[in-house]
């Protein structure tokens, strides 16, 4: 699953919840994603969460929100192990 089908599917969930979600799922939906807009999102979730007093819906905002960073977390992770990769190759070229 990519991360916008991820993304896509944290809003669905969110959906019956808040009214926003419906909004974000369609900006989502037809835009490409990049870190920034993740950190949007996040921002948003936490902004809203210390708004609500509806402890049903803080709660799947609050797991919403902990799925995107976790998201971010293993796409960085997946990013260092990248580079590794890579310069280990450079290294194997170099000794050619």
């Amino acid at each position: 699953m990519t991360k916008k089908e991820y993304i896509l599917k944290i809003l669905d969930a969110l959906t019956g919840y808040r009214s926003l979600a419906r909004g974000l799922k369609i900006l989502v939906d037809g835009n490409v994603l990049d870190d920034k807009t993740i950190d949007s999102l996040v921002d948003i979730f936490a902004k809203t969460i210390d708004e609500i007093n509806d402890s049903e819906v803080k709660s799947k905002l609050q797991k919403s929100k902990d799925v995107l960073e976790q998201l971010k977390k293993i796409e960085w992770e997946q990013h260092l192990r990248d580079q590794k990769s890579l310069d280990e190759l450079d290294k194997m070229i170099k000794e050619i």
